[in-house]
């Protein structure tokens, strides 16, 4: 949903950022000289096991923070006195993220969706290949969403093959808000669905 740029590019603007000339590229784990060299920013090291699954370990060097030491100490401030890392902000669910950054509209704006399509449970740094089928279909939508509100252009064919199979009543309801807003978007949306609660 392009969170972390605007997270990134916050942990930039930061005094301590300017003073030692980091950039938002300084805070991004899949290049540039601010991630762990050892891991190169995925916080855990690949060990491949002959005859085994392969086995992945916690990096020894960042302990799995997937930051330089130094681009750690870099730290924004938050409400009630509180600050966190970049780190930090990867281990919050979309919740705390919400009210941690309640005074940047801008990432609001692109994090609410996520909380719009049920997902406000998840980690910020939370690696795309650990969620589920519904979950990756549900942050596909948010993607939309996002998108939708940004571009104000309508006109996409949406097509949902048992969207709610799994879901939480209050998670069906979420999701038919969602849909609500992409149809306001001027979207058309197809639903393949046996919910007849979904249905009417």
């Amino acid at each position: 949903v392009g969170a972390f740029d605007v997270i990134r590019e916050r942990f930039a603007r930061l005094a301590e950022s300017r003073e030692r000339a980091y950039t938002a590229g300084t805070f991004s784990f899949n290049a540039g000289t601010g991630r762990c060299p050892s891991c190169t920013g995925s916080g855990f090291e690949h060990v491949e096991m002959q005859f085994l699954s392969d086995v992945y370990l916690r990096c020894g060097e960042c302990d799995g923070r997937r930051y330089r030491a130094e681009t750690l100490e870099v730290r924004c401030p938050g409400p009630g006195g509180r600050s966190a890392s970049i780190a930090d902000v990867l281990e919050m669910t979309v919740t705390e993220a919400l009210i941690f950054f309640a005074d940047v509209p801008d990432l609001a704006a692109r994090l609410a969706p996520l909380a719009d399509v049920g997902l406000d449970y998840l980690r910020l740094g939370q690696p795309v290949p650990t969620l589920s089928g519904g979950e990756a279909q549900r942050l596909k939508l948010a993607g939309h969403l996002v998108e939708s509100a940004e571009s104000r252009a309508g006109g996409k064919l949406f097509l949902f093959d048992e969207p709610t199979t799994g879901l939480h009543f209050e998670d069906i309801a979420k999701l038919l808000g969602s849909f609500r807003k992409l149809l306001d978007a001027g979207h058309s949306l197809i639903v393949i669905e046996h919910n007849l609660d979904v249905i009417r």
